[in-house]
């Protein structure tokens, strides 16, 4: 099973309906997409389309490295990478979690946690 394979897996058991996306603009071709009402920041409350990428296929040793938005004018986070796929101009940044997954025990290092102190502390600072 492939690191985007067990990250739908385990963001569908959290009622997340993701979508393995392949395009050249995303690092190793591959993400996983999500549409959803964000938490918090400057776009709480809003839909966004997003995924989320990874260099290495060792999850959940090594977690997802790059989040990528979809139709963003602007960002608070210079981003990495700019680029069309779908129909929609994504804008892909390198916001590794490394500051606190590597310190993490085995049985944290999944997706809840991913969601809960990674993703929540990019959509506030974005």
């Amino acid at each position: 099973m492939t690191a985007a394979e067990k990250i739908c897996d385990e963001l569908r058991d959290l009622s997340l309906k993701p979508e393995i996306i392949s395009a050249n603009g995303f690092i190793n071709s591959t993400a996983v997409e999500l549409y959803q009402i964000i938490p918090t920041g400057r776009l709480k409350g809003k839909w966004i389309r997003y995924a989320i990428g990874f260099q290495e296929d060792s999850y959940p040793a090594y977690p997802p490295h790059f989040i990528y938005v979809a139709d963003i004018q602007h960002s608070e986070i210079p981003p990495h990478t700019t680029f069309e796929y779908d129909n929609h101009q994504w804008m892909g940044f390198s916001v590794p979690p490394s500051d606190f997954w590597d310190c993490l025990p085995t049985s944290e290092k999944n997706m809840k946690t991913y969601i809960n102190r990674h993703l929540l502390r990019f959509w506030s600072k974005f």
